[in-house]
Protein backbone atom coordinates (compact mmCIF):
# COMPACT_ATOMS: atom_id res chain seq x y z
CA UNK A 1 0.00 0.00 0.00
CA UNK A 2 1.28 3.46 -0.87
CA UNK A 3 1.91 6.03 1.82
CA UNK A 4 -0.22 9.17 1.79
CA UNK A 5 2.92 11.19 1.03
CA UNK A 6 3.63 9.04 -2.02
CA UNK A 7 0.08 9.41 -3.31
CA UNK A 8 0.21 13.21 -3.01
CA UNK A 9 3.72 13.41 -4.51
CA UNK A 10 2.76 11.13 -7.40
CA UNK A 11 -0.20 13.39 -8.22
CA UNK A 12 2.03 16.48 -8.18
CA UNK A 13 4.55 14.78 -10.49
CA UNK A 14 1.75 13.77 -12.84
CA UNK A 15 0.57 17.39 -13.08
CA UNK A 16 4.11 18.65 -13.67
CA UNK A 17 4.84 16.13 -16.43
CA UNK A 18 1.48 16.48 -18.17
CA UNK A 19 2.66 18.96 -20.83
CA UNK A 20 5.48 16.58 -21.77
CA UNK A 21 3.38 13.43 -21.66
CA UNK A 22 0.55 14.79 -23.80
CA UNK A 23 3.06 15.68 -26.52
CA UNK A 24 5.07 12.47 -26.05
CA UNK A 25 8.31 14.30 -25.37
CA UNK A 26 11.41 12.69 -23.88
CA UNK A 27 11.82 13.97 -20.32
CA UNK A 28 15.56 13.32 -20.34
CA UNK A 29 15.86 15.55 -23.41
CA UNK A 30 13.30 18.15 -22.31
CA UNK A 31 13.98 18.75 -18.62
CA UNK A 32 17.33 20.20 -17.63
CA UNK A 33 18.54 19.57 -14.09
CA UNK A 34 20.44 22.25 -12.23
CA UNK A 35 24.18 21.75 -12.32
CA UNK A 36 25.49 24.37 -9.92
CA UNK A 37 28.87 24.28 -8.21
CA UNK A 38 29.05 21.32 -5.87
CA UNK A 39 30.12 21.55 -2.26
CA UNK A 40 30.45 18.13 -0.60
CA UNK A 41 29.03 17.47 2.88
CA UNK A 42 31.19 18.14 5.92
CA UNK A 43 33.72 15.36 6.40
CA UNK A 44 33.79 14.39 2.72
CA UNK A 45 36.35 15.05 0.01
CA UNK A 46 35.35 15.69 -3.59
CA UNK A 47 37.57 15.61 -6.66
CA UNK A 48 37.39 15.00 -10.39
CA UNK A 49 39.81 12.71 -12.22
CA UNK A 50 40.02 11.36 -15.75
CA UNK A 51 40.50 7.75 -16.80
CA UNK A 52 41.04 7.21 -20.52
CA UNK A 53 39.76 10.74 -21.11
CA UNK A 54 36.48 10.24 -19.23
CA UNK A 55 35.75 12.22 -16.08
CA UNK A 56 34.89 10.55 -12.79
CA UNK A 57 33.55 12.48 -9.83
CA UNK A 58 35.00 10.95 -6.67
CA UNK A 59 33.33 11.41 -3.30
CA UNK A 60 35.29 10.12 -0.31
CA UNK A 61 34.38 9.96 3.38
CA UNK A 62 37.00 11.04 5.90
CA UNK A 63 38.08 7.48 6.70
CA UNK A 64 36.74 5.26 3.89
CA UNK A 65 36.53 1.51 4.07
CA UNK A 66 39.32 0.69 1.62
CA UNK A 67 38.24 -2.91 1.15
CA UNK A 68 35.81 -1.81 -1.54
CA UNK A 69 34.54 1.07 -3.66
CA UNK A 70 31.28 1.99 -5.37
CA UNK A 71 31.19 2.72 -9.12
CA UNK A 72 28.12 4.76 -9.98
CA UNK A 73 26.50 4.81 -13.45
CA UNK A 74 23.96 7.63 -13.58
CA UNK A 75 20.86 7.55 -15.77
CA UNK A 76 19.23 10.23 -17.86
CA UNK A 77 19.60 8.60 -21.25
CA UNK A 78 22.48 9.75 -23.36
CA UNK A 79 21.58 13.40 -22.83
CA UNK A 80 21.89 14.09 -19.05
CA UNK A 81 25.26 14.82 -17.45
CA UNK A 82 26.06 14.34 -13.78
CA UNK A 83 23.88 16.81 -11.91
CA UNK A 84 22.74 17.85 -8.46
CA UNK A 85 20.33 14.92 -8.06
CA UNK A 86 22.96 12.33 -8.91
CA UNK A 87 25.49 13.97 -6.60
CA UNK A 88 22.97 13.57 -3.77
CA UNK A 89 22.72 9.91 -4.77
CA UNK A 90 26.51 9.59 -4.57
CA UNK A 91 26.37 11.10 -1.08
CA UNK A 92 23.81 8.52 0.04
CA UNK A 93 25.84 5.67 -1.46
CA UNK A 94 28.99 6.87 0.30
CA UNK A 95 27.28 7.43 3.65
CA UNK A 96 25.58 4.03 3.58
CA UNK A 97 28.73 2.15 2.60
CA UNK A 98 31.45 4.36 4.13
CA UNK A 99 33.24 3.83 0.82
CA UNK A 100 34.57 6.00 -1.98
CA UNK A 101 32.06 6.55 -4.78
CA UNK A 102 33.30 6.94 -8.35
CA UNK A 103 30.55 8.48 -10.51
CA UNK A 104 31.28 8.23 -14.21
CA UNK A 105 30.45 11.46 -16.03
CA UNK A 106 30.24 10.13 -19.56
CA UNK A 107 29.90 12.31 -22.64
CA UNK A 108 26.32 13.21 -23.52
CA UNK A 109 24.54 14.79 -26.47
CA UNK A 110 21.43 14.41 -28.59
CA UNK A 111 23.58 13.42 -31.56
CA UNK A 112 25.10 10.37 -29.88
CA UNK A 113 24.18 6.87 -31.02
CA UNK A 114 25.08 3.39 -29.84
CA UNK A 115 27.74 2.25 -29.01
CA UNK A 116 29.30 5.63 -28.14
CA UNK A 117 28.31 5.88 -24.47
CA UNK A 118 28.61 2.14 -23.87
CA UNK A 119 32.10 1.97 -25.38
CA UNK A 120 33.29 5.06 -23.52
CA UNK A 121 32.08 3.71 -20.19
CA UNK A 122 33.56 0.26 -20.81
CA UNK A 123 37.00 1.72 -21.58
CA UNK A 124 36.93 4.11 -18.62
CA UNK A 125 35.62 1.49 -16.19
CA UNK A 126 38.23 -1.12 -17.13
CA UNK A 127 41.00 1.45 -16.74
CA UNK A 128 39.67 2.52 -13.32
CA UNK A 129 39.38 -0.96 -11.84
CA UNK A 130 42.73 -2.12 -13.22
CA UNK A 131 44.60 0.81 -11.66
CA UNK A 132 43.48 2.72 -8.56
CA UNK A 133 40.77 0.18 -7.62
CA UNK A 134 42.78 -2.89 -8.55
CA UNK A 135 42.80 -4.52 -5.11
CA UNK A 136 39.32 -3.56 -3.99
CA UNK A 137 35.93 -5.19 -4.18
CA UNK A 138 33.64 -3.29 -6.53
CA UNK A 139 29.95 -2.58 -6.09
CA UNK A 140 28.43 -1.18 -9.28
CA UNK A 141 25.23 0.85 -9.07
CA UNK A 142 23.17 2.02 -12.04
CA UNK A 143 19.72 3.47 -12.62
CA UNK A 144 17.59 3.62 -15.76
CA UNK A 145 19.91 4.06 -18.78
CA UNK A 146 22.88 3.85 -16.37
CA UNK A 147 21.76 0.36 -15.35
CA UNK A 148 21.67 -0.56 -19.04
CA UNK A 149 25.26 0.62 -19.51
CA UNK A 150 26.39 -1.10 -16.30
CA UNK A 151 24.90 -4.46 -17.31
CA UNK A 152 26.22 -4.18 -20.86
CA UNK A 153 29.73 -3.61 -19.50
CA UNK A 154 29.41 -6.65 -17.26
CA UNK A 155 28.30 -8.81 -20.19
CA UNK A 156 31.38 -7.73 -22.16
CA UNK A 157 33.67 -8.32 -19.18
CA UNK A 158 32.29 -11.82 -18.70
CA UNK A 159 32.56 -12.71 -22.38
CA UNK A 160 36.16 -11.46 -22.45
CA UNK A 161 37.04 -13.47 -19.34
CA UNK A 162 37.68 -10.36 -17.25
CA UNK A 163 36.61 -9.87 -13.60
CA UNK A 164 33.11 -8.57 -12.96
CA UNK A 165 32.11 -6.31 -10.07
CA UNK A 166 31.51 -8.15 -6.80
CA UNK A 167 27.90 -6.98 -6.62
CA UNK A 168 25.39 -5.08 -8.74
CA UNK A 169 22.54 -2.74 -7.79
CA UNK A 170 20.01 -1.98 -10.53
CA UNK A 171 17.46 0.80 -10.03
CA UNK A 172 14.52 1.14 -12.44
CA UNK A 173 16.52 -0.40 -15.26
CA UNK A 174 15.71 0.33 -18.91
CA UNK A 175 17.19 -2.68 -20.63
CA UNK A 176 14.64 -3.58 -23.30
CA UNK A 177 15.06 -0.82 -25.86
CA UNK A 178 12.56 -2.58 -28.10
CA UNK A 179 10.04 -1.84 -25.29
CA UNK A 180 8.17 -5.12 -25.72
CA UNK A 181 7.11 -5.71 -22.09
CA UNK A 182 3.52 -6.05 -20.89
CA UNK A 183 3.92 -3.26 -18.33
CA UNK A 184 3.92 -0.62 -21.08
CA UNK A 185 0.21 -1.36 -21.46
CA UNK A 186 -0.48 -2.35 -17.84
CA UNK A 187 0.91 0.94 -16.51
CA UNK A 188 0.16 3.18 -19.48
CA UNK A 189 -2.06 5.43 -17.32
CA UNK A 190 -0.46 4.83 -13.91
CA UNK A 191 3.15 5.95 -14.30
CA UNK A 192 3.23 9.66 -13.28
CA UNK A 193 6.39 10.26 -15.32
CA UNK A 194 5.88 8.37 -18.59
CA UNK A 195 2.17 7.52 -18.81
CA UNK A 196 -0.36 8.58 -21.43
CA UNK A 197 -2.94 11.24 -20.55
CA UNK A 198 -6.28 9.51 -19.92
CA UNK A 199 -7.82 11.05 -23.05
CA UNK A 200 -5.31 9.21 -25.26
CA UNK A 201 -5.95 5.54 -25.97
CA UNK A 202 -3.21 2.95 -25.67
CA UNK A 203 -4.21 1.46 -29.02
CA UNK A 204 -3.72 4.76 -30.86
CA UNK A 205 -0.58 5.78 -28.97
CA UNK A 206 1.16 2.47 -28.36
CA UNK A 207 4.16 3.58 -30.42
CA UNK A 208 4.47 6.66 -28.19
CA UNK A 209 4.39 4.73 -24.92
CA UNK A 210 6.77 2.10 -26.36
CA UNK A 211 9.10 4.88 -27.42
CA UNK A 212 12.20 3.89 -29.38
CA UNK A 213 15.00 6.26 -28.35
CA UNK A 214 17.23 7.96 -30.90
CA UNK A 215 20.39 6.59 -29.27
CA UNK A 216 19.67 3.18 -30.83
CA UNK A 217 20.70 4.49 -34.23
CA UNK A 218 20.94 1.65 -36.76
CA UNK A 219 21.52 -1.09 -34.19
CA UNK A 220 18.86 -3.72 -33.64
CA UNK A 221 17.00 -3.01 -30.37
CA UNK A 222 17.31 -6.75 -29.67
CA UNK A 223 21.12 -6.63 -29.56
CA UNK A 224 21.99 -7.92 -26.09
CA UNK A 225 24.71 -5.34 -25.48
CA UNK A 226 22.29 -2.52 -26.29
CA UNK A 227 19.29 -4.24 -24.70
CA UNK A 228 20.55 -6.49 -21.88
CA UNK A 229 17.02 -7.86 -21.45
CA UNK A 230 17.97 -10.24 -24.28
CA UNK A 231 21.19 -11.47 -22.67
CA UNK A 232 21.94 -14.48 -20.47
CA UNK A 233 23.35 -13.89 -16.99
CA UNK A 234 25.47 -16.92 -16.16
CA UNK A 235 28.53 -16.02 -14.14
CA UNK A 236 27.07 -12.80 -12.72
CA UNK A 237 27.64 -11.60 -9.14
CA UNK A 238 24.91 -11.06 -6.50
CA UNK A 239 22.37 -8.52 -7.63
CA UNK A 240 19.76 -6.27 -6.03
CA UNK A 241 17.02 -4.99 -8.34
CA UNK A 242 14.57 -2.28 -7.31
CA UNK A 243 11.78 -0.64 -9.25
CA UNK A 244 8.41 1.03 -8.89
CA UNK A 245 5.44 -1.22 -9.51
CA UNK A 246 3.73 1.50 -11.56
CA UNK A 247 6.60 2.11 -14.00
CA UNK A 248 5.89 1.66 -17.69
CA UNK A 249 9.24 -0.18 -17.84
CA UNK A 250 8.42 -2.47 -14.89
CA UNK A 251 8.74 -5.43 -17.30
CA UNK A 252 12.41 -4.63 -17.93
CA UNK A 253 13.10 -5.27 -14.26
CA UNK A 254 11.09 -8.49 -14.33
CA UNK A 255 13.09 -9.69 -17.33
CA UNK A 256 16.40 -9.01 -15.60
CA UNK A 257 15.29 -10.82 -12.46
CA UNK A 258 13.92 -13.86 -14.29
CA UNK A 259 16.99 -14.19 -16.52
CA UNK A 260 19.39 -13.87 -13.60
CA UNK A 261 17.42 -16.31 -11.44
CA UNK A 262 17.30 -18.84 -14.26
CA UNK A 263 21.10 -18.80 -14.47
CA UNK A 264 21.62 -19.31 -10.75
CA UNK A 265 22.54 -15.73 -9.84
CA UNK A 266 21.91 -14.71 -6.24
CA UNK A 267 19.36 -12.03 -7.06
CA UNK A 268 16.61 -10.14 -5.27
CA UNK A 269 13.87 -8.04 -6.88
CA UNK A 270 11.97 -5.55 -4.73
CA UNK A 271 9.01 -3.72 -6.21
CA UNK A 272 7.40 -0.77 -4.46
CA UNK A 273 3.65 -0.63 -5.01
CA UNK A 274 2.40 2.38 -6.92
CA UNK A 275 5.86 3.94 -7.17
CA UNK A 276 7.43 5.45 -10.22
CA UNK A 277 10.70 5.43 -12.14
CA UNK A 278 13.73 6.32 -9.98
CA UNK A 279 11.52 7.24 -7.02
CA UNK A 280 14.43 6.66 -4.61
CA UNK A 281 16.44 9.32 -6.43
CA UNK A 282 13.73 11.82 -7.31
CA UNK A 283 11.83 11.77 -4.00
CA UNK A 284 14.18 10.51 -1.25
CA UNK A 285 12.01 12.06 1.48
CA UNK A 286 9.17 9.55 1.00
CA UNK A 287 8.61 6.55 3.28
CA UNK A 288 9.01 4.16 0.35
CA UNK A 289 12.28 5.80 -0.72
CA UNK A 290 13.74 5.60 2.79
CA UNK A 291 12.85 1.92 2.89
CA UNK A 292 14.51 1.38 -0.50
CA UNK A 293 17.68 3.17 0.61
CA UNK A 294 17.80 1.08 3.78
CA UNK A 295 17.69 -2.06 1.64
CA UNK A 296 20.46 -0.71 -0.60
CA UNK A 297 22.65 0.02 2.41
CA UNK A 298 22.11 -3.46 3.86
CA UNK A 299 22.94 -5.04 0.52
CA UNK A 300 26.16 -3.06 0.11
CA UNK A 301 27.33 -3.91 3.61
CA UNK A 302 26.62 -7.61 3.04
CA UNK A 303 29.15 -7.63 0.21
CA UNK A 304 32.06 -6.98 2.57
CA UNK A 305 30.84 -8.26 5.94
Amino acid sequence: MMSLGAKITGSIIKMYTYKYRKNHLSLSRSIKFKNKKYDPPNGFKFEVKKFCGTEFEILSPKEPDERYAVVHFHGGGSTQKMNSMYRKVAEKLSKLSNAEVYSIDYRTGEELVYPSVHDECYTAYTELVSTVLKDRKIIAVGDSFGANVMLSICLKLRDKGRPLPDALISISCCIDLAATGKSYEKNCYRDPIYSLPKNQSFKEHEKDIRRIIKYIGNTSPYDMFLSPAYAEYHGFPPMLIQCGEAETSESDNDALYEKALKRGVKVKLTKYYGMWHDFQYLTPFLKESKQAWLEIGEFMNSVVN
